[in-house]
């Protein structure tokens, strides 16, 4: 089944432009949202998945006091802080020194996403923005269209996904609910374009086991539960 026809049936509670209504109407976003090789999640347990096809561009340390470093752009990087990532303060000591996994979606990769890890999803906030492309705009990972995902998992680890949009569509597709629990390797959501996706989690949580610049497939470890 084919992700885009599963966000038709159940659509996120939010506005659609008139660009995005067009690229649905031509079939350019049932291409971005086609589903690929679904993979078969063997891997154990413990360990942490890439929840997207993409690019892992950076793995972060989470510092109140220090910026923290996004997707190189036309001749610069962008940095941030914790406060601008999530769009508020809650959770920052918990996350203090915990890690942060930047993963770029380029247009041409697969653009459904998965949940990385079995969890209880506590809270979702979306923030609608103008989307523009990341490359040439200052700081657009925290000022494009998000989706901040507040989780936690079994084990009782919490965990902030979020979903960037990005490239004037303005386009984040969501079948996540809160209070639901969801099996990782499940449907969580997509985007249309292209888009980024920020992982968080506390320190001490878990151990990475790639290195920036890996190229990552859905479902592929990425981390491991310590």
């Amino acid at each position: 089944m084919n992700p885009f026809d599963e966000f038709q049936r159940n659509p996120f509670p939010r506005s659609r432009s008139f660009i995005e209504r067009l690229a649905d109407a031509i079939g350019l976003n049932r291409f971005f949202l086609r589903e690929g090789r679904r993979p078969h999640i063997r891997a154990e347990e413990n360990l942490l998945l890439s929840p997207v096809q993409g690019k892992l561009a950076e793995i972060q340390t989470l510092r109140a006091a220090e910026e923290i470093r996004g997707k190189r752009g036309y001749q610069r990087r962008e940095n941030y802080y914790f406060e601008e990532i999530v769009h508020s303060c809650e959770g920052r000591q918990a996350f203090e020194a915990g890690l942060c996994f930047n993963i770029y979606l380029s247009p041409l990769n697969l653009h459904y996403i998965l949940f990385p890890v079995s969890m209880m999803v506590k809270k979702l906030e979306y923030h609608p923005a103008f989307c523009r492309p990341i490359l040439f705009m200052k700081s657009g990972e925290i000022h494009n269209e998000r989706l901040v995902i507040h989780g936690e998992t079994a084990s009782g680890c919490p965990i902030i996904l979020i979903l960037v949009g990005s490239f004037l569509v303005s386009g984040i597709e969501c079948l996540a609910q809160e209070g639901s629990a969801y099996e990782r390797g499940a449907l969580l959501g997509g985007f249309k374009l292209g888009s980024t996706v920020l992982m968080l989690l506390p320190n001490g949580c878990v151990e990475p086991l790639t290195e920036p610049g890996a190229f990552l497939q859905p479902g592929e470890p990425i981390a491991r539960f310590l």
